[in-house]
């Protein structure tokens, strides 16, 4: 087992740790109590349980638990994965378990927006037990911030957006997941969960209804009725706010041109990324980034 232990200059352990564990090393029971942890797992298959749930492994997978879980491996095979456990503070000074959960009455609105992101660790339902399904394009989104935070030295301002992002892009796929549970997915003619996981793995790419139609040999009306039956949005509207989504994320991490940020994301028109940005985040673009870089310096 590798394990990367991250240090502040006053030599006092840092917020978060990296594991990767493979099928010969093994623990018997992953658990930090003082840590919410992500396990990506990205080869193999396996069961397990997540204190009295048992649960099916399959890669790629990912899931999410908190400080009062622990997960133990019943029985895999060629499993591999990766496990960063961090606590909330590395986000925002002022978080601990409780607070996320319970919501200070300090917390400004930007504060309880990454809170209900954090969410995605101890919130549970009859569909979400911390565990997501993933896809490869998503899986290789998720290697490439472990990665960066594997390389990284000391905690500063890139690891705090490093997890953030990370976390931001795990909520993406737990909302996904949600819809895929509650669409009407027993009509069998199209398969939601197929054309939901298109839209995200290649939001990127130019898509239209009849380019959909073709992908998934069904008319393009009925294509359009169903998926808005399983989903309450259009096609264009869901795929809108998946762009719209991503794009918070490289406004926040990098230093991107507004432009290129808009390319980036599957929008060939700058100003009408902006309106649609406006319309769903209520700031612009460049609003949005100075505003979130002036809260991330205080």
């Amino acid at each position: 087992m590798d394990l990367v232990n991250r240090f502040i200059p006053n030599n006092v352990p840092c917020k978060y740790t990296l594991e990767s564990i493979n099928e010969s090393s093994f623990p018997q029971c992953i658990a930090h109590n003082d840590k919410f942890s992500i396990i990506l797992l990205e080869k193999g298959s396996g069961k397990c349980t997540i204190n009295d749930l048992t649960l099916t492994l399959i890669a790629p997978m990912v899931l999410c638990i908190n400080e009062t879980e622990k997960l133990t491996i019943i029985n895999s095979k060629n499993l591999h994965e990766q496990v960063l456990s961090f606590h909330p503070s590395i986000i925002n000074s002022s978080f601990n378990f409780e607070t996320v959960r319970q919501f200070d009455h300090t917390f400004s609105a930007n504060d309880i927006e990454v809170a209900l992101k954090l969410s995605i660790f101890f919130k549970r339902s009859a569909t979400y037990v911390g565990q997501v399904k993933s896809s490869e394009p998503a899986l290789k989104q998720l290697q490439k911030y472990m990665l960066l935070l594997s390389n990284s030295n000391i905690i500063n301002y890139g690891t705090h957006n490093t997890i953030y992002s990370m976390i931001t892009y795990i909520e993406t796929l737990v909302k996904t997941n949600a819809i895929l549970s509650e669409s009407f997915v027993a009509d069998t003619s199209l398969e939601i969960h197929d054309l939901l996981l298109y839209l995200h793995d290649n939001f990127k790419e130019k898509i239209t209804i009849p380019h959909l139609s073709k992908v998934f040999h069904i008319n393009r009306t009925t294509l359009s009725d169903r998926f808005y039956s399983a989903t309450g949005e259009t096609i264009i509207t869901y795929l809108n706010k998946q762009r719209i989504n991503m794009s918070t994320i490289m406004l926040r991490d990098t230093t991107y041109s507004i432009s290129d940020i808009a390319t980036d994301v599957g929008f060939n028109d700058t100003a009408y990324f902006a309106k649609l940005f406006k319309k769903y985040i209520h700031h612009t673009p460049s609003e949005y980034r100075q505003r979130y870089q002036a809260l991330t310096h205080n």
